[in-house]
């Protein structure tokens, strides 16, 4: 098992025709992450790296069916509407990637995603990778360094840092000691899933047996 991710959810990136959003969504994808589509107001009808851009996340689900996770790589002063529009389509998590996002958008996301029973990760967020099932965000940089870093076991990590997110499942690596899900729950005051809620979804997943959180 894995926790929030696995190969199986059907992933939207918004933004994705920026660029961070074209050189992450190729991590995503030749990592094995299902994204199914991407948004951009105004560039509908677009591809990138084999995946159709639509103009709105409902667009993109009228189109290409259910989506669970949307990634969000759009400047700060955007990312509010950016995940209100993705909860309003029905995608229950939704990944922040930017950071700088006004602590009351912050606020806002977080009483739309009770309100309509999603969750999320960040802001300003690395993202989380479940080892050989999927890749959120930017954990790895490539999909090649992804694979040869992170190794499939049974130790969960947690972090508020970016860099010991990675450095840690690295380490383990390392030593011989693999992981299952990698999560940098975000570097703001204000996140969307803080450790305590992230203990509890490893708690939860029978192949986690310890959790390294920093």
């Amino acid at each position: 098992m894995s926790i929030l991710v696995d190969e199986h959810k059907r992933v939207v990136i918004q933004g994705i025709t920026g660029r961070e959003g074209m050189a992450r969504t190729k991590l995503m994808v030749e990592y094995g992450t299902k994204v199914v589509a991407g948004c951009t107001p105004g560039k509908g009808g677009a591809e990138v790296h084999g995946i159709p851009v639509f103009n709105t996340v409902e667009e993109a689900r009228e189109n290409v069916g259910e989506i669970d996770i949307s990634v969000i790589f759009v400047p700060a002063p955007l990312v509010k509407n950016a995940a209100l529009e993705a909860m309003y389509a029905g995608v229950k998590l939704v990944v922040i990637i930017p950071d700088r996002v006004p602590i009351y958008d912050v606020l806002t996301i977080e009483q739309t995603a009770k309100e309509t029973g999603a969750r999320f990760v960040g802001p300003n967020t690395l993202g989380l990778l479940s080892v050989d099932k999927g890749v959120l965000g930017m954990i790895g940089g490539r999909a090649a360094t992804a694979k040869t870093w992170f190794k499939k076991g049974n130790v969960g990590v947690t972090s508020r840092s970016g860099g010991i997110t990675s450095s840690i499942g690295y380490y383990l690596g390392k030593a011989g000691v693999g992981v299952t899900t990698l999560i940098h729950v975000g570097g703001d005051a204000l996140v969307g899933l803080p450790h305590p809620e992230v203990i509890k979804l490893f708690e939860h997943d029978e192949e986690t047996k310890a959790v390294v959180m920093w």
